[in-house]
């Protein structure tokens, strides 16, 4: 955790969670064929923490099953007790290091890494879910949630979903970060896991962003995992997921989050 400029009060955070506000998936309709996955989301590495609410996916594995199956496995085994490492308000929100905490680990599920499946569906608005990878070819766990906009991944990372509901949950999360990506708060994923078929969210309900009515899941998220946040000057820069410098209202912002596969 680090400084992220002008902090908000926790109570603030929650606030904007708790807030409703106009969202349609980028995507579409879900699919209702398609598999649906939750995350917790609380401020606070131990304990109960500050909960924020839940957000739900739908992963597209009509268009990109085994990046979809990926994202699957691992909220079902994984995920849940790792942070949001890396946060930057205007731009995306990145998790899935569930190794090392600090953006150089995280494996897939069919090992190391994976080749990029297809480029079919683009990141053309706020809520897409793309991969986060060192270059071509490089998939592992970690993800990342689009908060605008980035035609620029375009052909680069691989978008095989779309939150669904939830999405003032993802704000929330987005007022935690800050320019360099440090987060005010540890941003946590206290519990993962599978919705059944065609749960989650109806789509008037994902266009009012409502977090309420979701179903409960029927995969239990994983016991809490204690883990150590790396000093920022300890990581190791290996290999960029997005690289770019991102001009946003807050300036010029570069991208530049950690990964490594060795």
């Amino acid at each position: 955790m680090g400084a992220a400029g002008s902090k908000l009060s926790e109570a603030e955070v929650v606030d904007i969670a708790s807030t409703p506000i106009s969202y349609s998936p980028p995507l579409g309709p879900p699919n209702d064929d398609n598999p649906r996955v939750f995350f917790d989301i609380k401020l606070g590495r131990y304990g109960e923490g500050t909960k924020l609410g839940r957000v739900v996916f739908e992963l597209k594995s009509d268009i990109t099953p085994k990046t979809a199956e990926n994202f699957v496995r691992l909220s079902e085994a994984q995920y849940a007790g790792s942070r949001f490492h890396r946060i930057i308000p205007g731009f995306m929100c990145q998790g899935g290091d569930y190794q090392n905490d600090n953006g150089t680990g995280g494996s897939s599920i069919y090992g190391a890494r994976f080749p990029d499946e297809n480029f079919s569906l683009t990141h053309a608005a706020p809520g897409i879910l793309s991969m986060a990878n060192a270059g071509p070819n490089t998939n592992g766990s970690q993800f990342f949630i689009c908060v605008q906009p980035t035609p620029f991944l375009d052909g680069k990372h691989v978008v095989f979903g779309q939150v669904i509901s939830g999405f003032e949950v993802v704000k929330a999360m987005e007022a935690c970060g800050s320019r360099s990506g440090e987060t005010s708060y540890d941003v946590m994923i206290s519990s993962s896991g599978v919705l059944k078929p065609g749960s989650g969210a109806s789509p008037a309900q994902a266009c009012l962003g409502s977090s309420l009515g979701v179903p409960k899941s029927i995969t239990a998220g994983r016991a809490h995992v204690t883990r150590r946040s790396a000093p920022v000057r300890a990581r190791r820069h290996a290999g960029n997921l997005v690289q770019r410098q991102h001009a946003t209202r807050f300036g010029a912002v570069s991208v530049s989050p950690r990964m490594s596969f060795v």
